[in-house]
């Protein structure tokens, strides 16, 4: 995979773009035992990222796109407020003391929810997935 990669961000450089999937792997797996232990929640948040065509997993998905929505628009919120504080008072000395607008840019780094926005840099082949045991629980049900 890294040798497709070669043209696109790599530098032409293999052994860049191997480490960079390296890295990338590594990341993930941080991101799944952060102690060394499998965290659940993470692991459940990334079989709903993983198996997102499944009907069962629409309603979680669809409840994760919406909060990831909401701290999107509060970073853009962030950086709109920055930029009005300063054009209207400038880079001076902010409320309380703080540094004012370079504060304010601080402050649009922040995430509340750094997990949904991590995951998503997790890509699992869908053959590379394990087999859904009972897949047939997630798929659409009715009763006559």
């Amino acid at each position: 995979a890294a040798s497709r990669m070669i043209g696109y961000g790599g530098g032409g450089d293999p052994e860049k773009v191997a480490a960079r999937f390296a890295s990338t792997h590594q990341a993930a797996v941080e991101f799944l035992k952060p102690d060394g232990k499998t965290n659940r929640a993470r692991a459940g948040l990334l079989f709903i990222e993983s198996y997102r065509e499944l009907p069962l997993l629409a309603w979680p998905r669809k409840l994760i796109d919406a909060i990831v929505e909401l701290e999107e628009s509060i970073v853009k919120w962030r950086h709109s407020h920055a930029r009005m504080v300063e054009r209207i008072m400038g880079r001076r000395i902010g409320t309380g003391g703080t540094s004012g607008v370079d504060y304010l840019d601080e402050t649009s780094k922040y995430r509340i929810f750094k997990d949904l926005w991590a995951v998503r840099t997790i890509l699992i082949k869908p053959q590379s997935r394990p087999t859904l045991i009972n897949a047939e629980f997630y798929g659409y049900s009715y009763e006559n």
